[in-house]
């Protein structure tokens, strides 16, 4: 039984691609799902600090029979919700007649442990915090159903990218909660300067053709020197007037990137064929990035500045969280970068500083000897580590 349980978890690994995750539709459940709000605390690391906040999380009992085990999903930077009713997590919890259960990361969403998102209030935002709120909540979570049963409930966390990351360290870190963990495309490794993630999408690419990386290679020199010669002309074709050229390098690199990262290589390649001649080529690129979701905003400082809190949005936390403790700064690819090859460590210094107006820069260093980086594979068990071979956050997880 554990090792049919493990090789089935291990199916559940295309549902959780990073950002790609489809939660429930609550307004028409094909089932009962309940939401609730629980009550953790701000700083899990300070116990002379009792306070709390509303954290959010949904659940179904409907298949648990009181024998089958917890599985959580972790609700990575994002809003929050309920796994989809067709996804691979839900199967595994039917099969199992497990319960399942999924909780919001703070800060996201509707989960805010503060009152707006000022600089001093971001000190609570952090993967160490965001481990001890599943540890904590499942604890607790777990006690109505345990009374129910008459042996103990085992406890299984899945996630994808970050969130592959904290499934994994939970197991790590807690290993008295959680009993098993999938971490899909787990980026367990704090990676300073990440030139491999731009060479992975650059030998992606390749399979497509070296016509796909030229016209990459082109399209980047074409936009640098218009911008140069006239950057409100290239504002305008893109339609990002709020942008300077260090936010719209990283939104416009990300165009290729995220479709290849999201497995739509041939899709991209195909494309930027049709519009290397076309005199519309800044118009229909910009189109084709929002059709695939690299939305301008999501990189634009004045955006990410704002400390108005946002329940639909993640520009400012997320970016908090790879300038202070995360990195997975994407630099240029050694040989034949697909980026601008200015995107070196000084610019994501600079872009993080431009965020935030303060030295906000991470020490990879101290966050991979709290967790281990990849050495974690040999200090943890019952942990599966599952990578998409063109996938280019492969390379700050396990790969063997």
């Amino acid at each position: 039984m554990r090792y049919l349980l493990l090789l089935t978890f291990l199916g559940c690994v295309l549902a959780f691609i990073h950002g790609q995750f489809e939660y429930e539709d609550l307004s028409n459940p094909p089932y009962t799902i309940i939401e609730g709000k629980f009550n953790n605390y701000v700083d899990h690391v300070n116990h002379m600090n009792n306070s709390t906040f509303k954290q959010r999380y949904w659940y179904s009992e409907e298949f648990w029979d009181k024998k089958g085990p917890i599985f959580l999903y972790i609700c990575a930077e994002g809003r929050g919700g309920f796994p989809s009713r067709t996804s691979l997590f839900m199967e595994l919890v039917k099969r199992y007649k497990g319960i399942g259960v999924a909780l919001e990361h703070r800060y996201y969403g509707e989960s805010f442990p503060v009152p707006d998102m000022k600089l001093e209030n971001m000190k609570f935002l952090s993967h160490t915090q965001a481990l001890a709120d599943l540890a904590h909540f499942v604890t607790q979570f777990k006690k109505p159903f345990q009374n129910q049963a008459n042996h103990r409930i085992k406890v299984f966390c899945a996630g994808g990218s970050y969130a592959g990351a904290l499934a994994a360290w939970a197991r790590f870190k807690y290993p008295h909660v959680f009993d098993g963990a999938l971490s899909s495309s787990g980026v367990v490794n704090a990676v300073l300067d990440f030139y491999e993630f731009d060479e992975q999408v650059r030998t992606s690419v390749l399979k497509s053709g070296k016509e796909c990386e030229r016209n990459i290679v082109t399209l980047l020199g074409k936009v640098k020197d218009l911008w140069m010669k006239d950057p409100t002309l290239v504002k305008k074709k893109y339609r990002v007037v709020f942008m300077e050229w260090d936010d719209f390098m990283f939104y416009f690199a990300d165009i290729f990137v995220i479709t290849v990262q999201y497995g739509h290589r041939t899709q991209l390649c195909d494309f930027l064929k049709t519009i290397m001649n076309d005199k519309n080529v800044h118009e229909k690129l910009s189109e084709f990035g929002m059709r695939n979701r690299v939305v301008p905003t999501s990189y634009a400082f004045k955006f990410i500045r704002d400390t108005k809190l946002d329940y639909y949005n993640n520009y400012r936390q997320w970016t908090y969280q790879f300038c202070s403790s995360l990195a997975y700064f994407n630099t240029p690819g050694r040989e034949v970068p697909l980026r601008f090859k200015e995107m070196n460590l000084t610019y994501w210094r600079r872009y993080c500083e431009k965020s935030f107006f303060a030295p906000v820069f991470p020490d990879t260093v101290h966050t991979n000897t709290l967790y281990g980086d990849v050495d974690i594979v040999n200090q943890a068990s019952r942990i599966i580590f599952t990578n998409g071979i063109e996938d280019p956050w492969q390379w700050a997880g396990i790969r063997r």
